[in-house]
């Protein structure tokens, strides 16, 4: 029993963690989960449940990693673009504007 609870906290705490809303938790998806864990118990292995908390655990830590380390994933062409250009030490040219003075 005690391995059992332990692995369903696991799972609701990256459930929790890997949310579309952070904190909040997908009680169908829990529910799952606690249904593939009671049916687990009798054999006493939990491979299939700790797998997914792997799983889960992995895609959340590689979206923050492609957040940290390319930070362009939300920028527009233009500012895209200039970013890349600034990582490798240049600056763009000035768009020439003939209404300018």
């Amino acid at each position: 029993m005690a391995q059992a609870s332990t692995v369903f906290r696991q799972a609701l705490r990256e459930l929790r963690a890997s949310a579309v809303q952070p904190g909040k938790l997908n009680r169908p998806l829990a529910a799952n989960f606690r249904t593939v864990i009671e049916t687990q118990r009798a054999a006493g292995q939990y491979n299939d449940v700790e797998n997914a908390i792997i799983f889960m655990r992995s895609q959340r830590i590689h979206k923050e990693l492609l957040e940290r380390y390319n930070p362009t994933g939300n920028y527009t062409a233009d500012e895209r673009l200039r970013a890349t250009t600034r990582r490798v030490g240049l600056e763009m040219p000035k768009v020439y504007d003939p209404e300018a003075n």
